[in-house]
């Protein structure tokens, strides 16, 4: 009906309507096949911008297009510390090298603010070095007389700490006594996290004793952190020296402190230790968290403790205690090969009901260890 209707309409059409009119323009070339050059732009569809056509010219439709190249904007000069910030603070996202060198072209004759002082050496020891930050120091105009702001030091060293790298926290310290800054806790304690994720203990120690020898006194986070790092590495009995040590600088032993001594046992084998110690907690008034039995759930299970481990796991359930996912998977898999399926099923029923993580950690755990089951049975 459509068909017709179309066609009706062009019958009573005039007969020079029907005549298509002449193009105004040739057709483009045809374009040569093969693949597009990489620096070439995709076009989306929208038709080229042309320029307006003299009506007098015939040829105007013919002439190309063209854009005039827009007036190069000159950089404005820096005349003032407020500029200078601006400047630098458009700059060191997209490249603190260039950044940076705006800083040294100004000086000395324009003052650096000290909070894009500290946004600079910030960048560089991000994404560059704690060498890349002391060079930027050295050549700004800061001596022993005039040393560099405090507030900009601080911020170099917290971005060294964030990085964790005890190479470059160790390069940090004598750059921060060049300018007259003393290292705190939080730094010494940096450094002493950066040598734990290393596995390094005899640097953990080495922090240690500089701490004592510049005068600067330990934490709890640092007793913590040593007591950690040692035991991590089977250095146990080691670890443990520095109870007394810690209580007796008035930095009692918490949870913190207890279950990163129960997790270096663990890996040693000593599991039965690890749940001795529990008691021990216990009875000095320190109550275990969560971190705590999952931490012990894994370790009986790895020593073949499962019994211990499915007391453990009651504990937890009667504190309403979530279950970590390395702890469930490490869980459900020894009950499995023990052949204790319905226990398994408890312990599959309880994290879903804890909500402890996703129901996909929970099903496949399940399912991969009951599939191991099956195979070893056939």
């Amino acid at each position: 009906m459509g068909k017709v209707q179309h066609a009706m309409r062009a019958a009573k059409l005039p007969h020079h309507a029907l005549i298509p009119k002449p193009s105004a323009a040739p057709p483009p070339p045809p374009q040569p096949h093969g693949p597009r050059p990489a620096n070439a732009k995709r076009s989306h569809g929208k038709p080229p911008r042309r320029a307006p056509r003299d009506a007098s010219d015939p040829t105007a439709a013919l002439a190309p297009v063209t854009s005039a190249p827009p007036p190069s904007e000159k950089r404005r000069p820096i005349t003032t510390p407020a500029e200078l910030s601006a400047a630098i603070r458009a700059t060191v996202d997209d490249d603190v090298d260039a950044a940076a060198s705006l800083a040294l072209k100004a000086a000395p004759t324009i003052p650096l603010p000290a909070q894009s002082l500290a946004l600079l050496l910030r960048r560089l020891a991000l994404y560059r070095s704690v060498a890349a930050a002391r060079d930027l120091l050295a050549s700004l105009p800061y001596s022993a007389s005039s040393p560099a702001p405090r507030p900009a030091l601080l911020a170099l060293a917290d971005a060294c700490c964030r990085r964790g790298d005890p190479r470059e926290i160790g390069q940090l310290l004598p750059v921060l006594a060049d300018h007259g800054v003393r290292a705190d806790t939080h730094i010494y304690n940096s450094l002493m996290k950066g040598h734990c994720a290393a596995a390094d203990p005899e640097g953990v120690l080495g922090v240690l004793r500089r701490m004592k020898d510049d005068g600067v006194d330990p934490d709890l986070v640092t007793y913590n952190t040593l007591v950690y790092g040692l035991a991590r590495a089977g250095l146990v009995a080691k670890a443990r020296t520095y109870l007394d040590a810690m209580a007796a600088a008035g930095h009692f032993p918490d949870v913190v402190t207890y279950t990163s001594l129960m997790n270096g046992m663990c890996v040693k084998g000593d599991a039965l230790g690890a749940l001795r110690l529990l008691d021990e907690m216990r009875a000095k008034g320190c109550e275990p968290n969560a971190r705590t039995y999952n931490t012990l759930l894994m370790g009986l299970c790895k020593n073949r403790k499962l019994d211990k481990a499915v007391e453990v796991y009651r504990s937890m359930v009667g504190a309403s205690m979530k279950l970590d996912p390395p702890a469930y998977a490490t869980f459900i898999r020894a009950l499995c090969r023990a052949g204790r399926v319905p226990d398994a099923y408890d312990v599959f029923d309880y994290g879903m009901e804890s909500k402890s993580f996703p129901e996909v950690t929970a099903y496949t755990e399940l399912e991969s260890s009951l599939k191991w089951l099956r195979k070893l049975k056939e």
